[in-house]
């Protein structure tokens, strides 16, 4: 059956049992004959995943910018929507043709830009109806659309934009994908700071690097590196009402900024002289 169809005509219990059957694997390769997914190899040569410690720092917006600061760089940037409770992706693209199916796997579709794009969003029927799935089981769901989408053979940097939180459903994204490396978004102020700390944290204890923070909405009088000490923050974006439209209306591809240029040139070097 198309994959598609597995998702759209599956009750929430049959799609949990059919996660639970496709992913109860002891992920020890070398005790294990079957030629899984988990065998391929990475689908871009960064994968990046981009976390935040509460909701509402912008993280969704952040990673359509730093895509589109990529392929302005003449990168081949691709993003896979992880979130998969929350798909946000596809409304600030204003994507609305679906994901595709071919044999078993899941062919990305293209923004407007030509980012390629794999989004649960992209696949329901209904994007307004809620995921009724236990927070383990969307993570399985993502890692699915991780591992049988078919990426672009060449592509450089794919971009996770990850659920928040720091809690099972991280744990579960940092133990079955293969990131390179991280990348925090955070907003001023010490009740949203302290969050993404632990978000970090937790990374870090997983050996996934953090490769610095990005302050969204900032303002004056109060410095994330004082929080975050031992992480640079490498990108700082003010409150802009024109982004916030650009993104209401679907639009964010129009938006221009160069406050994630220096990040994406950090990437793009480091494709050439090793890890971030």
């Amino acid at each position: 059956m198309d994959i598609l169809e597995n998702f759209k005509n599956m009750s929430v219990e049959e799609a949990n049992a059919f996660l639970e059957d496709l992913y109860s694997c002891s992920h020890d390769c070398s005790t294990c004959g079957a030629d899984c997914s988990s065998r391929t190899k990475k689908p871009a040569k960064r994968v990046i995943a981009v976390i935040s410690g509460k909701g509402g720092t912008g993280k969704t917006v952040v990673t359509v910018l730093l895509a589109m600061a990529l392929r302005k760089r003449g990168l081949k940037a691709g993003i896979l929507d992880a979130d998969i409770v929350n798909s946000g992706i596809p409304h600030l693209l204003g994507m609305k043709e679906p994901v595709l199916g071919e044999m078993e796997s899941l062919v990305p579709a293209k923004s407007p830009g030509g980012i390629p794009v794999i989004s649960m969003a992209l696949i329901s029927e209904d994007p307004l109806e809620p995921v009724i799935w236990s927070g383990i089981d969307t993570a399985k769901a993502a890692v699915y659309l991780f591992t049988e989408s078919q990426w672009a053979e060449d592509l450089d940097v794919l971009l996770v934009d990850m659920p928040t939180g720091a809690g099972d459903i991280a744990l579960e994204y940092y133990t079955t994908m293969p990131f390179d490396s991280s990348l925090c978004v955070a907003v001023p102020g010490e009740a949203a700071a302290m969050p993404a700390r632990r978000a970090v944290n937790l990374a870090e204890m997983l050996l996934v690097p953090v490769m610095g923070i990005v302050e969204n909405f900032a303002e004056e009088g109060f410095n994330l590196s004082e929080v975050f000490s031992d992480i640079p923050v490498v990108a700082s974006l003010p409150y802009d009402a024109s982004l916030r439209r650009a993104a209401d209306e679907g639009g964010l591809e129009s938006y221009e900024t160069d406050a994630l240029d220096f990040l994406a040139r950090a990437i793009e070097e480091s494709l050439d002289f090793g890890e971030i």
